[in-house]
């Protein structure tokens, strides 16, 4: 009876053994495709960040769970590769994750790992990314996106429009907000599917954006409209014929003539006399 209890526990351990790196996959697979497959892929190639195939023979284990806790951090210190890396996509800042534990990372890694093409390297192993060209780009998706960032058209569960926060120069918009990045220069830094992987990541990885899309969160369709808005690199057909300049100018020559009449007609209607020449004049009679 002895001998077949501990066999049976023998058993199970050899099992559970052999099942710590499936579960370990299985963690890592659900990690990367909440946290990091918004902005990179595993061989398919660059999207918003770099390609992660083989991501493990390029650098130390060390270094990169110090990367993906807080990458700023590692630029800042001095490292001179992170800080070619932030250069060269963008100078977009990767989320700090500084809730990842070493497991959490190391799960991840043996994803990436498991999933890697072996012996391939970033640039050989990758193949591009579908560009913008070979997504359709229609009129009314532009239009829509338009709508929806400067607000005329509102988001559908109440979240703000993306002009509080963001500027874009284009024909026909008035100047946006100033407390996040600027975002006119879009369609030269990346194509439609990069902007959407943005938008999603930044939605799932930006304190700020989490804090004001928590409750209120963009539908699939509203991020689809808005990466094609801001994406879109041709001119914008839908604006005014005049610019934001002109908005402007004859808004401050209309509102200027307006006050000028208010003015007036206050003046017109303003007392001749002081309060008390009345009760002078009366006096007066009495005596």
């Amino acid at each position: 009876m002895k001998i077949n209890f501990h066999f049976h526990i023998a058993k199970i351990a050899v099992l559970l053994l052999f099942l710590e790196p499936v579960l370990a996959q299985d963690k890592g697979e659900a990690s990367f495709k909440q946290i990091c497959a918004a902005c990179h892929t595993i061989g398919k190639g660059k999207l918003v960040g770099p390609d992660l195939a083989n991501v493990h023979l390029r650098h130390s284990e060390d270094w990169l769970k110090k990367f993906i806790r807080s990458s700023q951090t590692v630029i800042k210190s001095g490292d001179k590769y992170a800080d070619s890396l932030f250069k060269a996509f963008n100078q977009i800042p990767m989320p700090d994750n500084p809730a990842f534990t070493d497991e959490n990372i190391k799960d991840i890694l043996n994803y990436i790992t498991v999933n890697s093409p072996a012996g391939q390297s970033l640039s050989t192993s990758a193949a591009p990314v579908a560009s913008v060209q070979s997504v359709t780009l229609s009129a009314d998706a532009i239009d829509r996106g338009k709508q929806l960032f400067i607000g005329d058209t509102r988001l559908v569960n109440g979240g703000a429009a993306c002009n509080s926060c963001h500027n874009v120069k284009k024909l026909g918009i008035i100047s946006g907000g100033a407390l996040a990045k600027d975002l006119t220069d879009i369609p030269t830094r990346m194509d439609y599917e990069g902007t959407k992987a943005i938008i999603t990541g930044m939605l799932a990885g930006i304190p700020a954006m989490q804090q004001s899309f928590a409750n209120k969160p963009l539908t699939e369709d509203e991020i689809a409209a808005l990466s094609a808005f801001l994406s879109n690199n041709s001119e914008d057909k839908t604006s005014a014929v005049i610019g934001t300049s002109g908005i402007m100018l004859w808004t401050g020559i209309i509102g200027g003539l307006g006050l000028l009449f208010l003015y007036s007609f206050f003046w017109m209607r303003r007392k001749q006399r002081t309060v008390n020449y009345s009760i002078y004049k009366r006096q007066l009679k009495s005596t």
